[in-house]
């Protein structure tokens, strides 16, 4: 079970102005704080926004969730609200900010919540949104290393053995998604993004078909990796990602 805890619960001082409602919604950014002795705890978040506010001259806390080193998830800006945290991209992406050290030992209790949240903004459209680290879009070493190498590798978790794992609903979510990639397949001319792009970016790259970095997005090194795949099983190398190609990757 999560912990969430909203802008009261961490007693967020009310904006200066009220935060701009964001219009579209084409990204999740992943950042830092950039401190090494962060510790986990709603003070710390209270000194990013004091920080923010009072020496940034900003309208209040720059990202829109933070998550602590204890898996701890803190309201800043919250849904649907521009962000301040990632110049030339603020109205149109959802930021997330580790509130520690991302280029040191991250933990998997933050690991687990980071990845979580993505998969809970996910939900919310649609499964169709590119996610990147804040190096991706400026010149910055944000979100660090250690956490930006996990996001390129698919956001990985270790698992726990004593669980069962549910391949009945594995075998349902791969069919869901296979349902919708038949009726539109992926490519990259359609700007194809989400979930489903996710799936096939970190399959093929498992298998060896290079696609780069599993953000959801159908760029030219997914195609290439898609082309040099379905060369290799005998299918018609066009870099799409159809009802057949789909049913040979996730038979």
């Amino acid at each position: 079970m999560r912990t969430v805890i909203n802008r009261s619960g961490w007693n967020a001082t009310p904006p200066q102005k009220p935060f701009t409602v964001r219009r579209r919604t084409n990204g999740i950014v992943l950042h830092h704080s950039g401190v090494r002795a962060a510790q986990p705890g709603p003070a710390q978040v209270k000194s990013f926004e004091q920080y923010h506010m009072r020496v940034r001259g900003w309208r209040g806390i720059a990202y829109n969730w933070l998550v602590d080193a204890d898996g701890v998830i803190y309201e800043g800006r919250g849904r649907g609200a521009v962000g301040g945290a990632t110049k030339g991209w603020n109205s149109k992406t959802v930021s997330i900010c580790y509130t520690g050290w991302g280029s040191g030992e991250v933990s998997e209790r933050a690991l687990d919540s980071i990845a979580w949240l993505i998969s809970d903004i996910q939900s919310q459209y649609g499964n169709r949104l590119w996610v990147k680290g804040h190096r991706d879009l400026a010149s910055t070493a944000c979100p660090g290393t250690t956490l930006y190498h996990w996001l390129q590798s698919g956001m990985e978790l270790k698992q726990d053995s004593s669980p069962e794992v549910d391949w009945v609903g594995i075998r349902k979510y791969i069919d869901a998604l296979g349902d919708q990639v038949a009726k539109k397949p992926l490519s990259r001319r359609r700007r194809s993004r989400g979930q489903a792009v996710r799936l096939v970016q970190r399959h093929l790259n498992g298998l060896g078909f290079e696609c780069g970095p599993v953000d959801g997005v159908y760029g030219r090194m997914t195609v290439e990796g898609v082309k040099a795949y379905q060369r290799h099983v005998g299918l018609k190398p066009d870099g799409v990602v159809g009802k057949h190609t789909w049913s040979r990757m996730f038979l």
